[in-house]
């Protein structure tokens, strides 16, 4: 029999309604003070995906375009600044926990759904990817609203069809943030298929229909990887082959996952949500269709996780959509639990402690984003989005005094970071080019290609080392030496790139080499599917 929602508190909804949006307004304007108040550069990631912003597309080399199209939008209204790049997963990442704060309010009650906002925000996880601008945002959002619209959708009553929109466009517009959004409609179909009261949905066209229409999403993304030889398909199935290790190796990998998630969303919490998934699944058939409905899209996906991570190497980020409803859940069970014997505040002490946890993890999160004289070592979790700022306007300096810097072209023979990140923090903004002498196909500098035959014939060449590449030398007239350029960090570790002139550039030599990423949209059907393709950058 369904659990009939607990209000275990005197006060209304609507006062934990107000109370859960203070909490949400506050800490939309903390985060927000702190992006625009301490001086972290972008993560590489960031300005990549600027870059992608700048050349907007229906897909990209490794992702769908939704975080392109939100930086786009952003900057093009606040400018190309830092603050506007990761303006929107403020905004996603803070405002999506009004849907945990709904679906957990009508599972278990209002108080209920303060709780599961309050710890939904207390975790080093949340702060972190409510600030930095990367795919997750976006599909953390977008889970989040399909997991209550499905929810709401389930109930079939006279609002049905408008929920069936929503977890349409929430399911489509997420897929168009990262692949990982296509599991949402396996957890769907799970779910559907272990609840009774609801396996007669399979027998009926509507959410087949919404399934369909979700998958359209997928249209422009599909027909992008047609003209583009598959790209993105072959960089996503890279990420799923296992290395060869020993089986201690492997199992080394799995428990540092599971150490992560604890630091991910704060031990406490982490240990009340594994407990009620446990408890959860060892008396499953027991369970109330809200449980089961928790279980389904926290506790499966995370095994799968798991199962990953013994295989290969993991990401923490990447069990994140699980939490939305396993923070829910172990909420829920926790109320669950007093209310059968009666205690009515028992319930707020393991949820204080577990708020107090996350408070201190996530507070030390962000005091660390100020160095705290950490900066630059192997403590520092902010070491890689220090420097870069500086480095810039040096190598902007150097870039102002070609004789047209306008007109001048920024190669770079040391990747995409450090392409991106020039590209960003230099005050030209100059269109970068990366020297790829591989043949391969690996990131979506690759995708754009090499300078074309009317820009200009003066480039700027950075070097992580105090050579030039000789086939990237051959491409110009003449290569000059600039000067070396230095960022301290700390005291052993440094930002040093070497600058070149690069003068009367060669079009018929570019075409000719391999480099400058010149594979040509026609040439990705040979290089996109060869073996070294899969050593991609993570």
């Amino acid at each position: 029999m369904e659990t009939t929602p607990i209000e275990t508190a005197e006060l209304s909804g609507d006062v934990w309604l107000r109370r859960t949006l203070y909490v949400i307004g506050g800490c939309f304007l903390l985060r927000l003070l702190f992006a625009a108040v301490v001086p972290l550069d972008l993560v590489h990631d960031e300005a990549y995906y600027w870059e992608w912003a700048r050349r907007l597309d229906v897909c990209y080399y490794s992702k769908p375009p939704m975080v392109a199209w939100l930086i786009a939008a952003s900057t093009s209204i606040f400018g190309d600044t830092a603050v506007a790049v990761r303006l929107p997963a403020i905004v996603l990442g803070t405002g999506g926990t009004i849907f945990v704060f709904l679906l957990a309010r009508d599972m278990f009650g209002s108080k209920a759904g303060f709780w599961a906002t309050l710890l939904s925000l207390a975790s080093p996880g949340s702060a972190a990817l409510g600030l930095v601008m990367t795919i997750d945002a976006p599909l953390l959002f977008c889970w989040s609203v399909a997991l209550y619209a499905f929810w709401q959708l389930l109930k079939r009553d006279r609002t049905r069809f408008r929920w069936l929109v929503g977890v349409t466009v929430a399911i489509g517009l997420g897929i168009l943030s990262k692949q990982t959004m296509l599991a949402f409609l396996l957890l769907a179909g799970s779910f559907l298929l272990i609840s009774r009261e609801d396996r007669i949905e399979l027998r009926r066209p509507a959410l087949w229909i919404c399934a369909i229409l979700a998958l359209c999403f997928l249209t422009p993304v599909l027909w992008w990887n047609v003209q583009n030889g598959w790209v993105t398909l072959a960089h996503t199935s890279g990420h799923f082959s296992a290395e060869q290790v020993t089986m201690l190796k492997r199992l080394t990998r799995f428990l540092e996952f599971i150490g992560s998630q604890f630091g991910v969303v704060s031990p406490v919490t982490c240990w009340l949500f594994l407990s009620a998934g446990f408890v959860g699944v060892y008396s499953f058939k027991r369970c109330d269709r809200c449980t089961k409905f928790l279980l389904t899209f926290s506790v499966l996906p995370l095994l799968g996780a798991f199962a990953l991570a013994f295989k290969q190497r993991v990401e923490p980020n990447w069990a994140a959509p699980a939490y939305i409803a396993g923070v829910v859940l172990a909420v829920g069970a926790v109320f669950q639990s007093h209310a059968r014997v009666l205690e009515a505040k028992g319930s707020d002490r393991r949820l204080s402690i577990a708020l107090g946890t996350g408070i201190v993890a996530t507070v030390l999160t962000y005091l660390l984003g100020f160095g705290l004289g950490l900066e630059g070592t192997k403590l520092d979790p902010a070491v890689r989005l220090r420097g870069w700022a500086e480095l810039g306007v040096k190598v902007g300096d150097a870039f102002a005094e070609l004789p047209e810097p306008n007109r001048s072209l920024l190669v770079v023979t040391n990747g995409r970071a450090y392409a991106s990140e020039l590209a960003f923090y230099m005050p030209q903004h100059p269109e970068a080019f990366v020297w790829n002498p591989s043949g391969v196909v690996s990131t979506q500098y690759d995708v754009w290609g090499g300078p074309r035959e009317s820009e200009s014939r003066t480039a700027m060449i950075v070097t992580g080392g105090p050579t030039v590449p000789p086939e990237l030398a051959a491409c110009f007239g003449q290569v000059d030496p600039i000067r070396e350029v230095t960022v301290a960090i700390s005291s052993s570790r440094h930002l040093t790139v070497h600058l070149w002139r690069g003068v009367a550039l060669d079009q018929a030599m570019v075409d000719e080499q391999i480099g400058f990423g010149t594979h040509g949209r026609e040439r990705f059907a040979n290089v996109a599917l060869r073996p070294d393709l899969h050593r991609l950058e993570r």
